[in-house]
């Protein structure tokens, strides 16, 4: 599969990482999306703010598929400004929301002694991310 442009060229590594990050929690529903058969718990990695090219981990936030749709619909329903809102933003903007509720998350499942990754600087992951890239099952 021919690699999207708008996305950063490492972004398997770059995914995987915040995916780690959270411990592999739906930032929305708190699912543990780790060990899913079930297509709809596959965890996937949001932007926040709509850019691929923006990987920020302040603009990334875990989200199952079945949240990631959700949340994709209403973002789109409020851009730039629609005067219904949903029960997601309800009284809240789409962006303040968002970060709230990956502020929330990360404190609820991924800081702390639960992540190793969370401890890691930067070159620290990217030798294990080479690591986990060459020893990726097939």
């Amino acid at each position: 599969m021919a690699h999207d442009s708008r996305y950063h060229p490492e972004w398997d590594t770059v995914s995987r990482y915040v995916r780690e990050l959270f411990n592999y929690f739906c930032a929305r529903c708190g699912k543990d999306c780790r060990k899913t058969k079930m297509p709809q718990l596959v965890l996937q990695v949001h932007h926040i703010d709509e850019n691929p090219a923006n990987n920020a981990l302040e603009n990334l936030i875990p989200l199952c598929a079945s949240c990631h749709l959700k949340i994709e619909k209403e973002a789109r329903l409020h851009a730039p400004y629609h005067e219904k809102q949903m029960e997601l933003f309800e009284n809240q903007t789409y962006m303040s929301r968002m970060k709230e509720m990956r502020e929330s998350a990360l404190a609820k499942y991924g800081s702390g002694s639960k992540s190793a990754v969370a401890k890691m600087d930067a070159e620290t992951y990217e030798i294990n991310a080479i690591e986990w890239e060459i020893n990726e099952p097939s």
